[in-house]
């Protein structure tokens, strides 16, 4: 059979994989197992070729990703070499971004540095093809080696222009998923971890240590950092907290993990050995992070530092508990003066008493009737239309006044009122949207203990059917966090409200526990850019990389996207040029009871109506 013959009853393979190659892609496979069975697919329907498959790094070097025919040696000798205009085909294409053919491995001058690597091994011509981004970046490169001098044929051809299409793909994908990855992990402004990787990673810690080492917990909080915000701005504020990250880990560069708890509050585990060092090293965190800090443009920022500490497992075995001693312990150094260290003990317990009544407090407000919603708009990026509300939670405490929704919703959480309490918002507001004559979407909080613990979808249906509400108006509103506690029984219960007609959106996205598995998981409608994300838009490159990620990533899986916390017309341009769909915050329209707009959902006609109505 000729060349041709053989090439036309090789292209059902070829289209079988590629089918395989993206099913492969869309389950989310790894990019290396991914791009090894394309390489090896392909080998078995051309045994005359040997594929090699690259990726080029943020430092425009070559990285193996998969060449299952060439030897280990050779694949580690070509690892991390810098693309450039002589470095052999895959360093030069990548570097030109077109393909380059040698079909003379012997003789062409582009491998005059790596023949004696490639010609002991029999590889005598190669033609390597830059994998291009969408934004024609080079992201890797498609190779095929040959065991004699030649070039490539037609039907070699055709299968190097459907691998460069599959690879663009699958490395295009993997770069989106250690994007959210590294939402889901990593602090974007100081790149230590966060609260999510805490969570993950203490339990074994804790485990690792059991009888023979002590951990330490080092709740750091800066002193004075607000006046440096207040003084210089937010983009200097964000400088400082990143030179205090990088002096963090030179004080303790043996941490077993330092996090960014959020604003300017961090966290430091240390296994500590001896057992007795943590007030040595504590006492060495004060003084190294305390002082002046030298900031770009010259200017000279001055903060302090107080630390909590406690400790496995003197102070408790428990997460969440000792991370609440150590916050005990930090609240008793800055009540002694601030730019010290405190120690736990038991006399701290009043204060966590004060907690505890908190949360008595919050179980008892809704039959006090303490507390009540108010209503904030989600308007259209490019129109300003107002197409919907949030619904706000507020209590007003007759002892302690308005009490801010963050404290008193974990504390309702902590005390098992969150259920009640979230049945009353629900109900409140699905009753409220149904007076409305403008049939506007009502988007309302859901805390991860209801639909975990609770016959949620039954709650939902009876507020349903009791207010008349279309369903297809009624958005619930997750975080990210809920996929911590039951992945299956939230993807369960949230499966059902779309059975029923209501809309599910993601809030807060970025912050907490997202990924590209949890998003493929369920069927969101909606994505809500976290306001943290929105707040640094036109100062902060990482804040702009982010949600141009995220708006990209909602265009990709076909979700609508939020931007949270939008209060200036810079951010609503940028937001608008991006390709964003809606937008809330201060600048559309500030949390308000609906009697503010009432024009906006038509109160007023239905008012008016009824009164005719009671006329005649």
């Amino acid at each position: 059979m000729n060349r041709n013959g053989l090439a036309h009853t090789r292209l059902p393979s070829l289209r079988s994989i590629q089918r395989d190659i993206l099913v492969a892609i869309a389950r989310g496979e790894r990019l290396d197992a991914v791009t090894d069975q394309l390489c090896r697919r392909i080998e078995r329907i051309a045994p005359e070729l040997i594929c090699s498959i690259l990726r080029v790094d943020e430092n425009g070097c070559l990285r193996h990703l998969a060449s299952p025919s060439l030897p280990a040696a050779y694949c580690e000798a070509i690892d991390g070499l810098p693309i450039g205009p002589m470095k052999g085909s895959c360093g030069t294409a990548a570097f030109l971004g077109r393909p380059v053919e040698v079909t003379d491995i012997a003789a062409d001058p582009l491998w005059k540095d790596y023949r004696d690597l490639a010609l002991p091994l029999g590889l005598r011509a190669c033609w390597s093809s830059p994998i291009m981004a969408r934004d024609q970046r080079a992201i890797g490169t498609f190779a095929f080696y040959f065991r004699t001098p030649r070039g490539a044929s037609a039907f070699e051809r055709q299968v190097v222009a459907m691998s460069v299409h599959l690879c663009a793909i699958a490395i295009e994908q993997w770069q989106t998923h250690e994007t959210i990855r590294e939402l889901a992990f990593t602090d974007p402004l100081t790149h230590l971890g966060n609260r999510t990787v805490l969570k993950e990673r203490l339990p074994g810690i804790f485990n690792a240590a059991l009888g023979s080492k002590r951990v330490a917990l080092f709740y750091l909080d800066l002193d004075g950092f607000k006046a440096v915000n207040d003084l210089y701005g937010h983009p200097r504020g964000d400088e400082l907290l990143c030179r205090i990250a990088r002096r963090l880990s030179e004080i303790v560069p043996d941490a077993d993990l330092i996090v960014r708890l959020g604003g300017d509050e961090f966290l430091i585990v240390v296994s500590l050995v001896p057992a007795d060092r943590h007030e040595l090293l504590a006492e060495k965190l004060v003084m190294g992070v305390s002082g002046h800090y030298r900031l770009d443009d010259g200017l000279n920022a001055a903060v302090g530092v107080s630390i909590g500490v406690a400790c496995f497992p003197d102070d408790g075995s428990d997460v969440d508990v000792l991370i609440a001693h150590a916050d005990a312990a930090l609240y008793r150094a800055k009540r002694k003066g601030r730019s010290r260290y405190a120690v736990f003990d038991i006399s701290m317990e009043c204060e966590q008493r004060d907690r505890r009544a908190l949360e008595l407090d919050i179980s008892l407000a809704r039959s006090a009737g303490q507390l009540s919603l108010v209503y904030q708009p989600i308007a259209d990026t490019l129109f300003q239309d107002v197409k919907g509300f949030e619904a706000l939670l507020r209590w007003r405490h007759p002892a302690r006044g308005n009490v801010a929704p963050q404290a008193f919703i974990a504390a309702a959480e902590s005390c098992g009122a969150i259920c009640d309490i979230g049945a009353f918002a629900l109900r409140e507001a699905c009753r409220e949207a149904s007076t409305w004559s403008v049939p506007l979407r009502i988007g309302v909080n859901v805390s991860p203990a209801q639909i975990v613990s609770a016959d949620f979808v039954g709650l939902v249906e009876s507020v349903l059917s009791e207010t008349g509400l279309d369903p297809r108006r009624l958005e619930i509103e997750v975080t990210e966090n809920l996929f911590i506690h039951d992945a299956e029984q939230a993807l369960q219960c949230l499966g059902h409200l779309h059975d029923i007609g209501a809309t599910v959106a993601i809030d807060d996205f970025g912050t907490g526990f997202s990924s590209l598995r949890t998003l493929r998981s369920f069927p969101f409608d909606r994505i809500k850019i976290d306001r943290s994300f929105v707040l640094g838009l036109a100062t902060n490159r990482n804040d702009v990389a982010i949600v141009k990620s995220i708006l990209a990533l909602g265009r990709a899986m076909g979700l609508r996207v939020v931007a949270e916390g939008v209060e200036t017309d810079e951010q609503h341009t940028l937001l608008r040029q991006f390709g964003c769909d809606c937008v809330q915050g201060y600048l559309i329209g500030k949390p308000l009871t609906i009697d503010a707009y009432e024009s906006v959902v038509g109160k007023e006609h239905t008012r008016e109506i009824k009164k005719r109505q009671a006329v005649s």
